[in-house]
């Protein structure tokens, strides 16, 4: 039986009683798109559908769940340790004509509890350079209401982010309510030791094999869940092998493109993402227009 109904979603005055109770999607507009993913979900939950242990859905973080412009959450991490901390080590770590790979590098020896600390001091503080806003509140309202409306149908939801792991383990769970062990990320190795404070998983300054980017990410999928999604979402040429692995899966599938082209409520771009709109075109894969498919972009207290 497919679960359409979600109790609160937001706040919207715009968003009627009556939509709030049958609409699942209450944030998207009704056309091609809204009622592609309605129908796909109906389909599957069918008594002859995808069982249950198999209904597992993939998300890009950066870009498909909240703003990755005009920098990544993770970089602009990086760049407010180097102003706080300009003594810190992680200056030394940072390659200026690669700062992407620096962000994971420049914690080498901090312990797990340390980065976490520092991570959630961050994101207690920092705000997005336009909108003014902390970053967990700057999420994408219809990726909230899509993320809750496939967990009440019994989709297992992993995040699969070519961002830090440790980092977006903690942004994910306070925004979309992932729990982290459904992320999937790239990760640093670590060492573990024992100290008179006691035991602990210490960060290295090498990067495990491979990046969660590009190829990378159907592989680390397969590792990290064994089994070939029925769902992915993304926004940029980075997701298209993971959109491509979905698509190979025998059962049912949908794959979803986050296309930015609005200027007035978010931004609008085709930068890193001009292979995968043409992709999505030639394999029939269902491309979000913001502009056109998002009723609102921002839950509604930040309108």
């Amino acid at each position: 039986m497919t679960i359409s109904c979600l109790l609160i979603l937001d706040n919207n005055p715009e968003i009627s009683a009556k939509e709030r109770i049958f609409d699942p999607l209450p944030s998207w507009n009704d056309g091609k798109t809204k009622q592609t993913i309605i129908k796909f979900v109906e389909n599957i939950t069918k008594s002859d559908g995808i069982p249950i242990k198999d209904r597992i859905a993939v998300f890009d973080y950066d870009g498909t769940l909240l703003p990755e412009k005009p920098m990544y959450v993770q970089l602009h991490f990086l760049l407010e340790t180097l102003l706080t901390e300009p003594n810190s080590s992680s200056k030394g770590l940072v390659d200026g004509e690669n700062l992407i790979k620096s962000g994971f590098l420049a914690y080498t020896g901090m312990t797990q509890p340390e980065y976490e600390e520092k991570v959630k001091e961050f994101l207690t503080t920092a705000q997005h350079p336009r909108f003014k806003k902390p970053y967990t509140e700057l999420i994408y309202q219809p990726m909230v209401e899509l993320v809750k409306y496939l967990k009440l149908n019994n989709f297992q939801v992993y995040i699969c982010s070519g961002s830090d792991i440790d980092f977006v383990r903690i942004l994910a769970n306070l925004t979309y309510g992932i729990p982290p062990e459904n992320v999937i990320g790239t990760a640093v190795e670590k060492t573990f030791e024992m100290s008179s404070q006691g035991v602990n998983l210490v960060r290295q300054p090498k990067l495990i094999e491979p990046l969660n980017d590009k190829t990378g990410k159907p592989v680390n999928i397969n590792r990290y869940i064994g089994k070939i999604p029925v769902i992915a979402v993304g926004n940029s040429d980075g997701d298209i092998p993971m959109l491509q692995y979905t698509s190979s899966n025998p059962q049912a599938n949908l794959e979803l493109l986050l296309h930015h082209d609005d200027i007035q409520r978010e931004y609008d771009y085709n930068q890193g993402a001009k292979k995968a709109l043409i992709l999505a075109k030639e394999n029939n894969w269902t491309i979000i227009t913001m502009k056109e498919d998002f009723k609102q972009v921002f839950p509604a207290f930040l309108q």
